[in-house]
């Protein structure tokens, strides 16, 4: 990031006396501890700092009463300045989240982020990669970052500020755990592994390492603990993780993968359904079907073949919760991005779903069967024209 950039985005935070720091919907390391790192700083310089997520208590574990973390509730009063941290869409936040946060005036919305957004909150927005990155606008994006954690330790070196340990350890956190997503990180039996696509990306590595060389090594392996679940699971959980590689299903073109869990099932229903446990499992599960290692213990032979010839692999699940039905989705070739495009221009127009163009997410209101068996379909369709 830029000094310009960062001295910008940073003095007009500053112009406010309180603000509001927003987290995409189904909070995860990243966008929490992107928001832990801001509220620090902000709360230091003397400011009333709000962090305004969901889910982060039941799905992650966070503290989120030491962070004055709420959810979206209409008696909320809006601060002076808003701050969007790991999205720059307006679908990764939920409806009603997103009215309050339009709220605002387009001039106190501030965006820092790594996602390649189709949509953006607001037009003052520039990418690392645009002409126009020499106008300081309210919003940074860094599409080759590979979480915001890392943006945000850019961020504070263009402005010559020293990151707290605090702070430090929130972006090893948040850097580990979506780098982990998209196989620059592997982690078993809580020892971390650096994989080729880390060594092969100058700008990652740097930037990791220097926060990692940075932090002593009892704090990382109390991160690294944190984020290990897989280790941690029942013999029901695990019992449920083993199972999804027999649920495998297959478009007839064999490039689209998917496993469907029905409302109604009972294996998802006993492990408590959609939360920081399963999240983990399904995570893992859609890494190593497009690995497609070998060795896996998980995939035999024959699996292993089908999945030689996919582009993609996606787990639809409800959220009893919420009442959702959801869609998580990991692929290649930008497959998950040109998934979602056909799908809203021939059969849904209004699907909520986004993310990274290889690793997005959606999810539709309700949980009737019909309609999430005709919202399956509808991605089935799409994957066998695009």
């Amino acid at each position: 990031m830029q000094k310009k950039e960062a001295e910008y985005i940073n003095r007009n935070l500053l112009s406010g006396k309180s603000v509001d720091i927003f987290c995409h919907v189904a909070t995860d390391e990243d966008s929490f501890n992107s928001a832990r790192i801001m509220y620090d700083y902000l709360v230091n310089q003397g400011k009333d700092v709000r962090i305004i997520c969901n889910n982060a208590q039941d799905n992650y574990g966070f503290n989120t009463k030491k962070y004055n973390a709420v959810e979206y509730s209409d008696d909320l009063k809006k601060a002076d300045k808003a701050l969007c941290l790991d999205f720059s869409e307006p679908v990764r936040l939920r409806s009603n989240t997103l009215k309050y946060l339009k709220s605002y005036k387009p001039n106190d919305i501030f965006c820092i982020d790594h996602h390649d957004s189709a949509e953006l909150i607001t037009d003052s927005i520039i990418n690392e990669n645009s002409e126009e990155i020499a106008v300081p606008k309210n919003g940074y994006i860094d599409v080759n970052a590979k979480s915001t954690a890392s943006v945000l330790t850019r961020f504070f070196e263009a402005l010559n500020i020293k990151m707290t340990d605090n702070q430090k350890a929130a972006a090893y956190c948040g850097m580990t755990d979506d780098m982990l997503k998209s196989g620059f990180l592997e982690l078993s039996d809580s020892k971390l592994q650096k994989t080729e696509n880390f060594y092969n990306n100058k700008k990652v590595k740097e930037v990791y390492e220097k926060i990692e060389s940075n932090l002593n090594e009892d704090k990382q392996k109390e991160i690294i603990q944190h984020l290990d679940i897989l280790s941690k699971l029942n013999p029901q959980e695990e019992n449920f993780r083993k199972n999804l590689f027999k649920k495998i299903r297959f478009t007839n073109n064999n490039e689209f993968a998917y496993v469907v869990i029905p409302p109604d099932d009972k294996d998802w229903k006993n492990i408590g359904g959609d939360n920081f446990i399963t999240s983990n499992i399904l995570r893992d599960f859609r890494i190593r079907i497009m690995k497609n290692d070998s060795e896996d213990n998980f995939i035999d032979k024959d699996l292993s073949k089908k999945l030689s010839r996919i582009k993609s692999i996606a787990v639809f699940y409800p959220d009893y919760k919420r009442e959702r039905y959801r869609i998580s989705i990991h692929s290649k070739e930008d497959y998950a991005f040109r998934l979602i495009e056909y799908n809203k221009q021939n059969y849904n127009p209004e699907l909520i779903a986004g993310g990274h163009k290889n690793r997005s997410g959606g999810s539709m209101p309700g949980l009737d069967k019909k309609q999430c068996n005709l919202w399956v379909e509808n991605f089935v369709k799409s994957a066998e024209n695009i």
